[in-house]
């Protein structure tokens, strides 16, 4: 039992070292780390002690109700008018405990969430990506993944922010830029404090770069495994938004904010590859091209790409990205180096060490947790079922009538994940129901705030409801 007498003090046992490795290293109080639904870190200043309590924090299961804009689903069968609204336990996960150099006294801490029965709350990301990964590690792979976020950073603005106004909010380089050094102002100082405090908390980005538009960049991890990388991902928002924030910036993963200025829609690659120790099982020297297990692993996650599109394209504002002529996927389509495709398949100079998939569906608005545990669902169902892919697209993979579409629009999106039978064997039909009515939520409360809202999506401008929902809280 999680919560027994035993259990309860092995956990303090195994905390006490920590307390004291904290302490040591000037440490009074514990930042508690609580991921909602979307993929947010939320939480709670607590001293150091109670941080990392082997019987955790009392916590709202509101947190799992977030929508747009700081807005509450208040209606859902899991936390409502008619059961209470309950709690549920915040409980550290000790392993991921670590010190803030640059808040001297301030350490942090990721949480899991328990039913006060002991029992895992089946609406956790966190843990739905755990036991994704465990199922994989018993088939006798483990996990490799790396993320490449990209975002837009702007000068605040506090004045126009308050008005709603976003849209007028000046970028933070003048000009359109792609990979360069020039950019005026530069952003040198911002990228170097990022990546060091990344580091200093064990987070490998290993990558910084401009991107194609007007305050536009891109950072990337190292591979890691699947919990490492989703924890590393939101983590590593935080810290970004905070660098931004004191240097008079604001950093956004809303994905749709221009149009017609030639700027890009921002993505969050996934790049993904399975191992059996250290050695890649993707690629077969003996054949000189994919391997078999790459192949049926490719095979499930193209089968469940219409099913999961909702969590690749959680908000309103996530379906304006949708265009392959913009290098996002409309359909489930793999192929050799095409940009195009819902998977590009990379082998890489080296291809035994570098063959992966690069999903390319997930925007940067994303819940890595979720987006993350969908590919590897998709995977373990490939590799169950044994089926052979498809040959790869070529060319415009638009025009290739062959590939099941993604749901365009967020409405199909969400029936589509909540009918689907893969949805249900991989996520839980408790975690489908109630995701779906969240997200169901979200879009009503678009169509009766915004005039024509079908109209509204189809051409540009964003509206302000995008900008006020997303902007800050994607």
């Amino acid at each position: 039992m999680m919560f027994s007498k035993a259990e309860l003090a092995r956990r303090t046992n195994e905390a006490r070292p920590i307390l004291e490795r904290l302490t040591a290293a000037g440490c009074k109080f514990m930042q508690v780390e609580m991921p909602d639904n979307n993929g947010v870190i939320r939480g709670k200043l607590v001293t150091l002690e109670k941080g990392l309590s082997a019987s955790g924090l009392g916590a709202t299961n509101l947190v799992l109700c977030m929508k747009g804009g700081d807005k509450v689903c208040f209606t859902s069968p899991f936390s409502c008018f008619d059961n209470g609204f309950p709690k549920f336990v915040a409980l550290p996960d000790l392993s991921t405990a670590v010190a803030l150099p640059w808040k001297r006294d301030v350490a942090a801490v990721l949480c899991d969430y328990y039913m006060d029965d002991g029992s895992s709350c089946v609406h956790d990301p966190r843990q739905i990506l755990r036991s994704a990964e465990a199922t994989l590690e018993k088939m006798g792979y483990s996990v490799r993944i790396s993320l490449e976020y990209e975002l837009y950073i702007v000068i605040e603005d506090d004045s126009l922010m308050r008005a709603g106004r976003y849209d007028e909010l000046l970028s933070f380089g003048r000009d359109y830029d792609v990979l360069t050094f020039t950019r005026v102002p530069s952003y040198e100082n911002l990228a170097k404090e990022f990546m060091t405090r990344c580091n200093a908390v064990g987070i490998k980005v290993d990558t910084w770069h401009t991107e194609g538009g007007h305050g536009m960049f891109e950072y990337t991890f190292e591979p890691q495994s699947a919990l490492k990388a989703a924890d590393d991902a939101v983590r590593a928002r935080l810290i970004l938004k905070q660098v931004c924030s004191e240097r008079g910036l604001v950093a956004t993963y809303m994905v749709a904010k221009f149009f017609n200025t030639g700027d890009t829609y921002s993505g969050c690659h996934h790049n993904f590859s399975l191992a059996r120790g250290k050695q890649n099982v993707f690629w077969d020297d003996s054949t000189k091209d994919l391997s078999a297990i790459a192949r049926h692993s490719a095979a499930g996650i193209l089968k469940t790409m219409p099913d999961f599109n909702i969590i690749y394209r959680p908000w309103v504002n996530s379906f304006r990205r949708m265009d392959a002529h913009w290098f996002n996927a409309e359909n489930a389509s793999w192929a050799r180096d095409n940009h195009l495709a819902g998977v590009r398949v990379v082998t890489g100079a080296v291809p035994d060490a570098l063959t992966r998939f690069e999903h390319r569906a997930p925007g940067a608005d994303v819940n890595p947790y979720l987006s993350v545990a969908s590919i590897l669902l998709g995977c373990i169902q490939g590799l169950k079922e044994s089926e052979e892919p498809p040959p790869y697209a070529t060319g415009d993979v638009k025009q290739d009538k062959r590939w099941p579409l993604l749901p365009p629009t967020m409405p199909e999106a969400i029936e589509a994940f909540r009918q689907s039978s893969s949805a249900v064997a991989g996520f839980g039909k408790e975690f489908v129901e109630h995701f779906a009515f969240v997200k169901n939520d979200e879009w009503n409360d678009f169509l009766s705030s915004v005039a024509s809202p079908q109209e509204a999506l189809k051409k540009a401008p964003v509206t302000p409801w995008e900008f006020q929902r997303y902007f800050n809280f994607a």
